[in-house]
C-alpha cells in the first residue's frame, strides 16, 4: 500500500535517534501523503467530469 507509508518505508532508521527525529519523519509523510492525494483528486475530478465525486472517492 502507498498510502500513509510511502515514505515512512524510506527512513533512514539510523538518524531515527530521539522522538523529535520521529515525530519529523511522521510529519513529512503526512505532507507528502496530503499532497500525493490533493494531486490525485485533482485529476480524477478531471478524468471523471460527469460523476459527481468527494475526496472520500479517492481515497
Amino acid at each position: 500500500s502507498f498510502l500513509c507509508d510511502q515514505h515512512l518505508s524510506h527512513m533512514d532508521a539510523n538518524k531515527i535517534n530521539n522522538t523529535d527525529n520521529l515525530l519529523l519523519e511522521v510529519l513529512l509523510a503526512a505532507k507528502y501523503e496530503g499532497q500525493s492525494l490533493v494531486d490525485k483528486y485533482k485529476q480524477h475530478i478531471k478524468d471523471n467530469k460527469d460523476f459527481d465525486t468527494n475526496i472520500c472517492t479517492v481515497l
